[in-house]
C-alpha cells in the first residue's frame, strides 16, 4: 500500500537540500531538514568543482539561473613541471557541453549551499538546526527519529544524507562501517587574485606535483583563486583512524605549522611565473585551512532491512552517507546529486505502483549505484596516490610519463583525472528507462 508522505532528511548540505527539494518538487512529498550545525556553520567549505553530470542534476532541479552568478566556468586543466614549463592543457569543457549541454564549473561550497538553501523556501521545506541524532526507531510502518534536545520525529522514510561522519549510518543502519583516512590531507585558502589574467587563463585549473605533494589552484568567482596543497601526511600519535574528529581537532594546528614548513620547502622548488605566482597566493592567504581526507569502504550497507516481520525499510543513506570517496576525483557532490535524481525517479515509480514496498525501491538504487561508486573510488584512490612523497628522480619520471599518458587518455576519451569522458556524460535518468 503506498503509504509515503512525509520524508524526514538527516544533513543539511548540499545532499540533504537538493533532496528536499526534488523530492517536493518531483513526488509532491513534504521533507522537513534536520542539520547538527547551526546555519553559520552548516555551509562552510572551500571551492568545488562540478562537471556536466552534477550541473544537469541543478538544471533539473531548476537551480540553472541561479548557479551561473555564483560559480566559474573552466574550460581546461594545464599541467606544469616543477621547471614552470607546461607540459600539458586538457580541454574539460568542449565535448561535454556538445553532448550534454553542459561544462564545467566551480563555485565555493558555502554559494552552492546558499543557493540550495534559497530553492528550498520556494518549496516551504522546513529546515531545523542544531539537532544531533541519538536514537533512530524502525516501527516496520514508519520510522521516528529523536534529537538530544528531547524532540522527535516520525514519518514513513528517513533519508540519511549527513556526510561520511553520519549519525544515521552509525547509530542505525551499518555501525560497522567507519571512515578510513586515506593519508592525504590538504592545506588550502582562498584568496584575492593577484594578477589581471587573460580572459582564457581565468578558467583555468592550474597544477603541479613536487616531490612533496601536489600545489594547484583553481579561478572562484568574484575574481577570487582558491588554492591548496596536497600531501601525506600520517595520523596524528595515538589516533585510530576511526577517531577522526577528536584526534585532528588536537592536532589541527600542528599540521597546519607542518604543512607551512612542507609548503615553504615545495615553493621554493617550482620555479618561472608560475613557482612565483603561487608563492605570492600563498603570502597573500590569511586564512589557512587544514582537511584530512577520509572514504568509506566499499561494500557497506546502504539500508536495513526491517526490524518488524510485517514491515520494511524505511532508512536510507545517500550521498557520503553511504559511499564518501576521496575528493581526488571530482566527483563527490556530482555523485551525491545523482543519487538524489535517481531515488525520485524510482519513488515515482514506487507511487504509480511499479514498486511494491520501499525495500523494493531500495535494493533497485543499491544494484544500480555501486558499480559507479565502485569506479569512481577507484579512480580517487589512484589519482590520491600522485600526492604521496616522492623523489625529485620519480617525479622527474612521472612528468615525462604523465605527458605521455595525457596524450594516450585523450586519444581514449579520458580526461587529466583519469575519470573517463563517459562518466562526465553519464545521465542516472537513463538507469530509469
Amino acid at each position: 500500500m503506498y503509504d509515503l508522505q512525509k520524508v524526514i532528511i538527516i544533513g543539511g548540505g548540499p545532499t540533504g537540500l537538493a533532496a528536499a527539494i526534488r523530492l517536493a518538487q518531483q513526488n509532491k512529498l513534504s521533507p522537513v531538514i534536520y542539520e547538527l550545525r547551526d546555519p553559520e556553520t552548516a555551509g562552510i567549505g572551500g571551492s568545488l568543482g562540478i562537471p556536466a553530470n552534477g550541473l544537469r542534476v541543478l538544471h533539473r532541479l531548476g537551480l540553472w539561473d541561479t548557479i551561473i552568478p555564483r560559480s566559474v566556468e573552466i574550460t581546461k586543466t594545464v599541467l606544469h613541471s616543477t621547471s614552470g614549463s607546461v607540459l600539458s592543457e586538457v580541454d574539460v569543457s568542449t565535448e561535454a557541453k556538445r553532448k550534454t549541454g553542459f561544462g564545467y564549473l566551480r563555485i565555493n561550497r558555502v554559494d552552492l549551499v546558499e543557493l540550495l538553501r534559497e530553492a528550498t523556501q520556494k518549496y516551504q521545506i522546513p529546515i531545523h538546526y542544531n539537532k544531533q541524532v541519538t536514537c533512530i526507531d524502525d516501527h516496520g510502518d514508519s520510522v521516528t527519529v529523536t534529537f538530544s534536545d528531547g524532540t522527535s520525529d516520525t514519518a514513513p522514510l528517513l533519508l540519511g544524507c549527513d556526510g561520511i561522519h553520519s549519525s544515521v549510518r552509525r547509530l542505525h543502519v551499518d555501525p560497522e562501517i567507519t571512515p578510513v583516512y586515506s593519508g592525504i590531507a590538504a592545506i588550502s585558502s582562498i584568496v584575492d587574485d593577484l594578477v589581471d589574467r587573460e580572459p582564457e587563463d581565468a578558467t583555468c585549473l592550474h597544477s603541479t606535483i613536487t616531490p612533496h605533494g601536489m600545489l594547484a589552484t583553481a579561478p572562484c568567482a568574484a575574481k577570487q583563486i582558491f588554492w591548496f596543497f596536497s600531501k601525506e601526511v600520517p595520523l596524528p600519535a595515538g589516533t585510530s583512524s576511526a577517531d577522526v574528529r577528536d584526534g585532528w581537532s588536537l592536532h589541527r594546528q600542528k599540521e597546519l605549522a607542518d604543512c607551512r614548513n612542507s609548503l615553504a620547502t615545495v615553493l621554493g622548488s617550482v620555479h618561472g611565473r608560475w613557482g612565483q605566482y603561487l608563492r605570492q597566493l600563498v603570502d597573500a592567504s590569511r586564512d589557512l585551512h587544514f582537511y584530512p581526507h577520509y572514504r568509506l569502504p566499499l561494500g557497506g550497507r546502504w539500508f536495513l532491512p526491517s526490524a518488524t516481520p510485517q514491515g520494511f525499510p524505511r532508512v536510507l543513506l545517500m550521498g557520503d552517507a553511504a559511499h564518501a570517496v576521496q575528493p581526488h576525483a571530482g566527483q563527490g557532490v556530482s555523485l551525491a546529486f545523482e543519487d538524489v535524481l535517481l531515488l525520485s525517479g524510482l519513488l515515482e515509480k514506487y507511487q504509480a505502483g511499479d514498486y511494491a514496498d520501499l525495500g523494493q525501491v531500495f535494493s533497485r538504487f543499491d544494484e544500480i549505484r555501486r558499480p559507479r561508486i565502485q569506479r569512481i573510488n577507484e579512480v580517487a584512490l589512484h589519482n590520491g596516490r600522485m600526492r604521496r612523497n616522492q623523489s625529485p628522480w620519480a617525479v622527474w619520471c612521472k612528468e615525462w610519463y604523465m605527458w605521455i599518458m595525457l596524450h594516450v587518455n585523450r586519444f581514449w576519451g579520458m580526461s587529466m583525472s583519469g575519470v573517463l569522458n563517459g562518466d562526465v556524460l553519464y545521465d542516472v535518468e537513463t538507469e530509469l528507462k
